[in-house]
């Protein structure tokens, strides 16, 4: 598995969260305006020079988000990947994935629901490296520590 640093995929990441933030804080102004029943307008909603500060503050966060959301854990096993496999594919089928590519030394899974992938902008997708022991799962933060501690648990000869 690739270790580096991803630049292409960490731009596109930093592209989406920015629409994606705008869009939400679009949703946001336009409810407090409408319940507010006065007229939307920017100078009702804002102080005058604001616009930068606003401008500056979405990408901030856009290019720090993906720094924080997006992960590599490291899955303990007690016996070899081969003798865990049918257990890792049963985590990740209970957690709702589908295999969508394997290589030599990946596994590549996505979440089956449409919706749910839309939600988190199509960056759902989990690749476990299982070239060694530990396995390493990347992915979203929330997900690959739900799915790897799933995976740690499954190991232990625990039934799911």
């Amino acid at each position: 598995m690739k270790s580096g640093f991803d630049f292409k995929k960490y731009f596109i990441r930093v592209v989406k969260y920015l629409i994606y933030f705008v869009i939400i804080f679009s949703l946001i102004i336009a409810i407090f305006a409408l319940a507010s029943k006065q007229e939307l307008s920017y100078s009702a909603l804002f102080r005058p020079g604001s616009g930068v500060e606003l401008l500056v503050f979405f990408i901030v966060i856009s290019l720090a988000y993906p720094l924080v959301s997006f992960i590599n854990k490291r899955a303990y096993l007690n016996h070899s990947f081969a003798e865990e496999r049918d257990k890792i594919l049963k985590v990740f089928e209970d957690s709702n994935y589908i295999k969508v590519a394997e290589d030599a030394t990946t596994l590549t899974f996505r979440h089956k629901s449409k919706v749910t992938r839309l939600f988190r902008m199509f960056e759902d997708t989990i690749v476990v490296d299982f070239s060694d022991n530990p396995i390493v799962l990347k992915g979203m933060r929330k997900d690959v520590y739900r799915l790897a501690k799933s995976i740690e648990y499954a190991s232990q000869g625990n039934p799911e």
